[in-house]
């Protein structure tokens, strides 16, 4: 009787099985028929040429031809991240990657990223815009239908709002929402109550941005009478937002070379034939949050102003793939206040609020500073207000010269600790607006002829006194207060020189030494003066008094450089917070040894442990961390090799002569096509890159005579 029942019991759980199998995977989406897409090309009046270095110079009649063509080739070069950014931006990925991808599927759905564009798309974003957005949109659909074995079942097709969305969703990481919010409900991270001028005190904002820099010199400080730009931007070198080279041309005049991202149909940084400008990350404080107070007798409730007022109330749900066909789809509430949505913490409820949470337009904005044309036309650009934050460097080739500490500054009354959780029942805290233009810190035209930003505040934009002055800006603004090694050697280096040459510009790029006044040696010296001869064994000590000769350089030849940067990993952690020396003690004997174990040794050329790696290439290069030649690196690995995986990447040295004729030189850490390991261009710019050579930029057409491998149309799929 019991085998019975159990033969039984198999029986019926093997048809539940059946069935539920049979339920998930017939209700998987499919992929919609392939042909509309590959019909889609037709439309579009583009050819693609490709280069000896494989990078692609896009050529259309319109600029939805060029856009077309530039979706087309960052599938072709880099269609897993290029999909990878579109379904996160969709709240989608989980669906894909599974249960590791559902936080960055809640954190859309928390922003409200859809809500915003499903709210303001047909009103505020222009139709060229939209036009701009499918046509890239329409490049990736063909090469999607021309791979179907590369496709997600959720992605095609991708459409225009998936690309406006993506700047929704992406822009505000750059100045830290991300961070920020997970630091709100980390249960270890003290929250301190906002309180108003009665006990306000200075506390610098000491951030440690991890790189970025941007030099502009004007003709009368250049040696030869140039105007020079120095674009060095420091990003991963692989994945969503690495940097992707392209030159795009089309016969309405969007002319640009530089580089993007994943998922923009712009160049992000770079130059066009009148200008260009370099982007650096800047990190005002533009997220606010509120303690909530609930009504205890009604969950659904929060006071404000002496009053309850109700929540509105979304479900956010995010389907995971657990395995094989099947899915699930989980649900969690949010809470929306005035104020914004509201995350549960073990602190309590909070709401957010945060510098570009409606925005739809920046894709616009991008767009202009593209088409721009003089200085005008791109403060023009900058006047939409539409970007969330980004310094800009620019010149052009009348001489033009300017650092621009652009964002979107909320509109915050005076009197209270803004870097601090607000109390969320007083309703005058709920910003509403933004600062404009004129409210931007920026130096235009500095009489020294020098402007640059290294991840600084924008106090110091030059080598003069023509800085914007801190007293002309209100607190409520958050500017940043922290001084990078980067931005002191800039400064440090360039004051000494009454004329910059090119050669002058290229020697401060790829400096690589830290500034006796950085925050990194500062704290090292601090750690050099402890008596620790009772705590450390023989041979550590010998190795920190070692340590007092070295150099402050990260050369790859340099001995002491390895355990000098391995032992101040905690002080470029800590990205300029107060930090226990008993940190950097334990950092030394970590470092000191894994370079016994690995190298038999803790005076080891630098180059033996800090490595560029792509496919079969392993190679030494010199740089560290805030070095303006920045490398930053892996844990040390098994090989006891560390591997650079950010910082220095694409870059570009721009020159405007004295007829206004731009020429430019560029670099890239891996080749045009990072992810394919069956390309020729997979890595065959490494050897380049860390010898800190570049080679000239093909910006004109003609300058493609005799460097052309392929020339094709997307609709032939040839790659």
């Amino acid at each position: 009787m019991k085998i019975h029942y159990l033969k039984s019991s198999l029986k019926i759980l093997s048809i539940t099985l059946l069935i539920a199998f049979a339920f998930a995977y017939f209700n998987l989406p499919s992929l919609p028929p392939l042909q509309q897409f590959i019909t889609k090309a037709e439309s579009y009046d583009v050819e693609i040429l490709r280069d000896n270095l494989g990078i692609p110079h896009v050529y259309g009649e319109k600029d939805i031809d060029t856009a077309f063509g530039l979706g087309y080739v960052q599938s072709e070069d880099d269609f897993e991240t290029l999909q990878t950014v579109l379904l996160a931006t969709r709240g989608t990925l989980a669906a894909e990657n599974g249960f590791k991808a559902s936080k960055t599927d809640f954190v859309v759905q928390f922003m409200g990223v859809w809500d915003t564009v499903n709210a303001h798309y047909e009103s505020k974003v222009p139709k060229k815009i939209k036009a701009i957005a499918q046509a890239y949109a329409d490049g990736i659909n063909v090469y999607a239908a021309q791979h179907p074995d590369k496709v997600s079942r959720y992605l095609l097709p991708v459409n225009a709002k998936d690309i406006v969305a993506g700047f929704t969703f992406k822009t505000p990481m750059f100045y830290g929402f991300d961070k920020a919010l997970g630091e709100l409900i980390d249960p270890n991270e003290p929250h301190e109550l906002a309180k108003d001028d009665a006990a306000l005190t200075w506390q610098p904002n000491e951030q440690l941005p991890i790189g970025s820099q941007g030099i502009a010199i004007a003709p009368h400080r250049s040696s030869d009478g140039l105007t020079r730009l120095l674009v060095n931007s420091h990003q991963p070198l692989t994945g969503p937002v690495a940097w992707y080279e392209v030159r795009l041309h089309s016969e309405e005049g969007w002319n640009m070379v530089g580089s993007t991202f994943p998922g923009a149909p712009v160049i992000v940084h770079g130059h066009n034939q009148n200008l260009g400008w370099a982007n650096t990350v800047n990190k005002p404080d533009l997220v606010d949050f509120y303690k909530m107070e609930v009504n205890p007798e009604n969950e659904y409730e929060y006071l404000l102003d002496g009053q309850w007022q109700t929540f509105e109330v979304k479900t956010a749900k995010i389907k995971v793939k657990l395995l094989g066909p099947f899915h699930w789809t989980f649900e969690k509430e949010i809470k929306i206040s005035k104020h914004g949505p509201t995350m549960q913490t073990e602190h309590g409820l909070y709401a957010a609020r945060w510098a570009g949470m409606n925005e739809v337009r920046t894709l616009e904005f991008m767009f202009a500073t593209n088409k721009a044309s003089n200085q005008q036309e791109f403060e023009s650009a900058l006047k939409l207000n539409a970007m969330p934050s980004i310094n800009f460097i620019y010149a052009d080739k009348e001489g033009n010269i300017a650092h621009y500490y652009n964002a979107k500054f909320p509109k915050r009354i005076d009197g209270w600790q803004w870097d601090k959780i607000l109390p969320g029942d007083i309703s005058s805290l709920i910003w509403h607006d933004y600062l404009d233009y004129t409210m931007m810190p920026k130096t235009i035209n500095p009489t020294t002829g020098l402007v640059y930003n290294a991840n600084n505040p924008p106090f110091m934009a030059t080598d003069g006194n023509d800085d914007a002055k801190p007293t002309d800006f209100p607190k409520s603004m958050g500017i940043e207060t922290f001084v990078t090694n980067r931005a002191l050697q800039i400064e440090s280096i360039m004051s000494e020189l009454p004329s910059i040459s090119a050669q002058d510009l290229k020697d401060v790029k790829y400096n690589l030494s830290y500034h006796p006044q950085s925050n990194q040696i500062r704290y090292l010296n601090k750690w050099l003066a402890l008596d620790l001869s009772q705590q450390l064994s023989s041979e550590e000590n010998d190795a920190k008094t070692a340590l007092h000769g070295w150099n402050y350089s990260t050369h790859k030849n340099n001995k002491l450089a390895a355990l000098a940067v391995m032992t101040m990993a905690p002080v470029q952690k800590a990205r300029g917070k107060k930090l226990p020396l008993e940190q950097i003690t334990a950092s030394f004997q970590q470092s000191f040894s894994k370079l016994i174990q690995f190298h038999g040794q803790y005076d080891v050329p630098f180059g033996n442990v800090m490595r560029l790696i792509h496919g079969d290439q392993n190679l030494a290069i010199s740089g560290g961390p805030d070095i303006l030649r920045a490398v930053y690196g892996k844990e040390i690995n098994e090989q006891g090799q560390t591997e650079n995986i950010a910082g220095d990447g694409f870059m570009m040295f721009v020159a405007w002569d004295e007829d206004g004729l731009v020429s430019s030189e560029a670099g890239h850490q891996y080749g045009s096509a990072t992810l394919d390991k069956s390309s020729p261009h997979y890595n065959d710019q490494m050897q380049t890159f860390v010898e800190q050579k570049e080679r000239k930029v093909l910006f004109n057409r003609s300058d493609l005579d005799g460097q052309v491998t392929q020339r094709y149309h997307p609709k032939n799929g040839v790659r």
